[in-house]
């Protein structure tokens, strides 16, 4: 998104709350556009627009949106929470698969959907589920990977939120702290 793309999202949000904005100064205006051209750089205006157009829909409290806001009102447009399975849904699925792994473990595990397989963590976990009594599956178990489906599961949402610049700088710094660690072990052998 350009400059002046931000400049209209900033300017459409200051016409939707005039009196939030009454005492803002140019210096302000600056520092608001500076705040979200960072956030908003990398979505195109079109998809923005439409954020801020369902954050506006949806506002009773009457306060102007955070940058982070929109990009949240942006993550549900592109991707729609119905399309995503409750942990009670997951937890149906994982069941199922259950029944059958005691001798198709990888193969039920790769059936599952990736969010399950997260949560439960590999085949060999499915299949020792599997070995457990039917109560403490149906109490416990379940429990657990509810916990575990729904800590996954928000993680990924807080990765879409994640601008790009930030993701590719994360995996720079893992690759180079790998790559660090494998040359101080290494060094350990050589010692």
């Amino acid at each position: 998104m350009t400059e002046e793309e931000v400049g209209r999202i900033v300017l459409a949000i200051r016409s939707a709350y005039p009196s939030h904005f009454k005492q803002f100064g140019s210096e302000d205006i600056r520092g608001m556009l500076l705040a979200w051209s960072l956030v908003l750089s990398e979505y195109d205006f079109h998809l923005a627009s439409r954020g801020l157009q369902l954050f506006l829909a949806n506002d009773r409290q009457g306060f102007p949106p955070s940058p982070g806001q929109v990009v949240d009102c942006i993550v549900k447009i592109k991707h729609p929470v119905q399309n995503e399975l409750t942990g009670t849904e997951a937890w149906a699925l994982v069941r199922k698969a259950i029944r059958n792994s005691y001798y198709n473990a990888e193969a039920e595990f790769e059936k599952l959907p990736p969010a399950c397989q997260r949560a439960i963590g590999s085949a060999a976990s499915l299949r020792e589920i599997g070995q457990l009594d039917t109560e403490k599956v149906e109490t416990v178990e379940q429990s657990h990977f509810i916990k575990a489906f729904e800590t996954v599961t928000k993680r990924e949402r807080e990765n879409l939120r994640m601008p790009e610049a930030i993701k590719q700088l994360i995996q720079k710094m893992d690759s180079d702290k790998k790559l660090l660690e494998a040359k101080q072990e290494g060094a350990l052998l050589h010692d």
